[in-house]
């Protein structure tokens, strides 16, 4: 179990400070809307506010509330996984009957909408994510030997957001909470 633990751990420690970073892009979501996009890690967070004005108040509000949303990313994706639990059912049981698999899911981003009162974290199975796990093989007596078998597939497309609603609290969300259909 602690090898399952370390497995699903990544730089969740990480300090984030979007009010001193640049973003990597910028962008109009609708006539009234604009959106920041920053990269910290592998993981993206967007950041919206009212066309034409600054970002400054909402880069504000959302650095008082990034380290906890920041730090709640692992409970985001433990809390989505029951969504996928239901929607794989065979990757999941052959899953949880493997030795030391790799963990499937990872967190793409986190969005701070202007329509939203929580930020919300886009979940999903990760692209790099590779199916082929190993078992004993129960004939070999010294255990040197490994038997490769493949987990059942499920597509990446399919994502689940998930809102925090207050620390280690989530719901899911109707919406996609990642960029405008407009975007770039």
């Amino acid at each position: 179990m602690a090898l399952l633990l370390l497995s699903r751990r990544r730089n969740w420690d990480m300090r984030i400070n979007l009010i001193d970073t640049q973003p990597i892009g910028q962008w109009d979501v609708s006539e009234k809307i604009s959106q920041l996009e920053f990269q910290f890690g592998k993981l993206l967070i967007y950041l919206q506010y009212p066309k034409g004005t600054s970002a400054s108040s909402e880069l504000q509000a959302a650095q008082i509330q990034i380290q906890h949303v920041w730090g709640d990313i692992q409970n985001a994706i433990n809390f989505a996984e029951t969504w996928f639990r239901t929607k794989h059912p065979e990757f999941w049981s052959a899953w949880d009957k493997a030795e030391d698999p790799r963990y499937p899911l990872i967190a793409y981003s986190i969005a701070f909408s202007l329509d939203e009162d929580y930020p919300c974290y886009y979940i999903a199975r990760d692209p790099g994510y590779e199916f082929e796990y190993s078992i004993s093989d129960p004939f070999d007596l010294w255990q040197k030997d490994r038997i490769h078998i493949e987990l059942p597939f499920f597509p990446d497309t399919d994502a689940i957001a998930v809102y925090r609603i207050g620390n280690d609290q989530f719901a899911l969300s109707d919406s996609k909470c990642v960029p405008s259909k407009n975007w770039r």
